[in-house]
């Protein structure tokens, strides 16, 4: 650009070059190993993946210590199926939350007190479960679906927040169910709840 002096430099000229040279100095693509704790930092107030593992890494955890799991082993590995887990936030993260489900029948496959059942093959069943979320949860529903894909028990559980604000500031805070629910009765065997909190200040 040293060959560009102050008199040959038309304003349209730097309409044009404007973006170009602002955009040298702009964010670029990376990936997570290329820069030490980029997962680590918080982009916004919204649910990020590290917040999803986290609720749920501890939920899972208080699982396996449960009566309900002494219970799968006194029965010899009883059929679970895991269903979708509710999105009762703003935020954009039903795939997310989806993704879960596979962590989710992981830990249970890996700890071997079940037999899981997975829903991946009934892609109708599925759709069918997240229409009936836009209405009141309601657990006879959940058994329903249990015994239509053999389970004894289903694992579900959801998402929701409170968001306050002041001023400039923000804060939410996001809370995570997990229930194991027995498909005969639909009674509520396990209930946890982790947190996180989110914030502008």
């Amino acid at each position: 650009m040293a060959f560009l002096t102050r008199s040959v430099v038309s304003p349209a000229l730097l309409i044009v070059l404007a973006p170009l040279l602002a955009h040298c100095g702009g964010p670029r693509a990376v990936r997570g190993e290329d820069v030490a704790g980029l997962d680590d930092q918080a982009m916004s107030t919204g649910l990020d993946k590290r917040d999803l593992d986290k609720m749920l890494r501890e939920n899972l955890a208080a699982l396996q210590t449960s009566a309900v799991v002494q219970q799968w082993e006194k029965e010899d590995r009883p059929a679970v199926s895991v269903v979708p887990l509710r999105n009762e936030t703003t935020e954009h993260v039903d795939s997310a939350l989806d993704a879960l489900i596979s962590d989710i029948e992981t830990t249970l496959v890996n700890a071997g007190h079940v037999r899981v059942i997975s829903l991946q093959d009934q892609p109708k069943l599925v759709e069918e479960i997240k229409r009936q979320y836009s209405g009141a949860f309601d657990p006879s529903q959940v058994a329903k679906w249990g015994k239509q894909v053999g389970a004894r028990y289903i694992v579900t559980g959801k998402v929701y927040s409170t968001d306050e604000r002041q001023a400039k500031e923000r804060r939410v805070q996001y809370f995570m169910f997990i229930q194991v629910l027995e498909v005969e009765t639909g009674e509520v065997r396990f209930q946890h709840k982790t947190a996180v909190t989110k914030a502008l200040i």
